[in-house]
């Protein structure tokens, strides 16, 4: 049996009862947390251009979040995906690079919009659903684990329609050879290559949210009949066919299915830039909070890292059209901004910090240089080499926020109010503590009418002019 028909055979017959409570309770964290860095992003370049675009084109029942334009699913799918990717505040699996959140809880929530009779139960079946297929085709793909890295293409951005169609498919009552339908329409969409990461492309923030579109489309495409791929994952032209010549691990695609549970593994980003770059910020706050050094005391640094940290996060910091986009994925920009401020902030991607003369030469003096000896995919060892003649340095492999460190619920919370007070607020308090609320009590929602209409509610809004 291909994975594709095992996989939705899963996704249509899960239900909450047979999941551990944990994995309950982590369908209501990622909706915060995804929904919350979403509202920082609210009118951010890319998401403005988008909603206006995509309102001139129709309207639907499904919600832009925080601004309420209706739009077909497929379209809200797309602007609410990629509010919640574009500051690179979103989640990220402990052992994957991996973004989940940005692309079920959007395709979730686009669908409840459609049909809000369903419960937060339904909801989070089909959170955990799509969830756990995005990340094992993930663990298959042995480009993300060898030393090799990645072979050019955009590792959600081209998994995610799988998800996203198995989440919609689920949500629209779909059987299991309709959810495998659903997928197989969605590979016919797949794309995303990481060019627009080496060009500054402000489209890095839309990649994910593409592909998701093209999931939920799939979905009712698959509902009224349409036909697609009947092997999608493992045909001779299936994923793994074409996006890694065959050379795949078949194991994890379907062992355990249904005993473990991959959105236990999601972490949560305390810094709005590349994950790959998260183990050497933590890096360096550990060395300035252990040896109390603050950057004039400092002569140089240096940053040694895997190949996947150089290769997503190395090259020079060179600001282009979307200079925050640029800051994001450069790890010497990064840690130019921790040294200057002690953190690395929402606030560090805002056009006075990003074009500030001495923070781009400060970064510029920040080399990244490949260890071959580092083989983990966020290893990175950050030296400083002090005025007094001393040096430190440290290792890390997992980022804060991750599975060594995994944030609390009062920090997601606290996460959340800092990116609505981000976007102007994008919510005035009452509404935003509401929609807090109805997030964090996801799986206990007799419907999903309540949440989706605090997602993006008459009052309370700081909207554009």
């Amino acid at each position: 049996m291909d994975a594709t028909q095992a996989l939705a055979e899963f996704t249509h017959n899960l239900t909450t009862d047979a999941l551990p409570r944990s994995a309950v309770d982590a369908t209501a964290r990622m909706a915060l947390d995804t929904v919350g860095g979403a509202l920082a992003a609210w009118n951010a370049p890319g998401v403005r251009e988008l909603r206006s675009l995509l309102s001139d084109w129709g309207t639907g029942p499904s919600r832009v979040w925080v601004t309420g334009e209706r739009l077909p699913p497929p379209f809200a799918t797309l602007v609410n995906s990629s509010m919640a990717h574009a500051l690179e505040y979103d989640d990220l699996h402990c052992e994957l690079p991996i973004h989940s959140g940005v692309v079920v809880i959007p395709a979730m929530l686009a669908v409840a919009d459609a049909r809000p009779e369903l419960s937060g139960a339904d909801a989070a079946a089909a959170i955990v659903a799509g969830t756990e297929v995005i990340n094992r085709l993930a663990r298959a793909t042995r480009s993300y684990r060898g030393d090799a890295g990645f072979r050019g293409w955009n590792p959600t951005s081209v998994v995610a329609g799988f998800a996203a169609s198995a989440v919609a498919a689920r949500m629209l009552g779909l059987d299991a050879d309709g959810v495998a339908r659903a997928m197989g329409l969605s590979y016919a969409q797949a794309g995303g290559n990481q060019q627009c990461i080496e060009d500054g492309g402000l489209v890095k923030r839309m990649q994910p949210a593409l592909v998701a579109e093209a999931g939920v489309r799939a979905a009712w495409l698959a509902k009224m009949g349409v036909t697609g791929a009947v092997n999608a994952i493992e045909g001779k032209n299936g994923f793994f066919a074409v996006y890694e010549a065959g050379d795949y691990d078949a194991e994890p695609l379907t062992a355990g299915l249904g005993e473990s549970f991959e959105i236990e593994l999601v972490g949560f980003k305390r810094y709005p830039v590349c994950g790959m770059a998260h183990p050497a910020i933590d890096a360096m706050r550990e060395l300035q909070r252990d040896h109390g050094f603050v950057i004039d005391d400092v002569e140089s640094v240096a940053v040694h890292g895997s190949k996947f940290v150089v290769d997503m996060v190395g090259r020079p910091y060179e600001p282009g059209d979307s200079p925050d986009v640029d800051a994001q994925f450069s790890l010497s920009y990064c840690l130019a901004s921790v040294l200057l401020t002690g953190n690395m902030r929402l606030a560090d991607l805002r056009p006075e910090h990003t074009l500030d003369t001495e923070r781009r030469a400060l970064a510029d003096r920040i080399p990244i240089r490949l260890d071959d000896g580092l083989k983990g995919k966020w290893t990175a060892r950050v030296e400083v080499k002090l005025r007094n003649g001393g040096t430190v340095d440290r290792t890390r492999d997992k980022a804060g926020g991750q599975s060594d460190a995994p944030l609390s619920t009062d920090e997601l919370i606290a996460k959340f109010d800092d990116s609505n007070a981000a976007g102007g607020p994008a919510m005035e308090d009452a509404a935003a503590r509401q929609l807090r609320e109805l997030l964090l009590d996801l799986p206990n929602l007799p419907t999903l009418a309540p949440l989706v209409e605090a997602i993006a509610p008459d009052t309370g809004l700081r909207r554009a002019g």
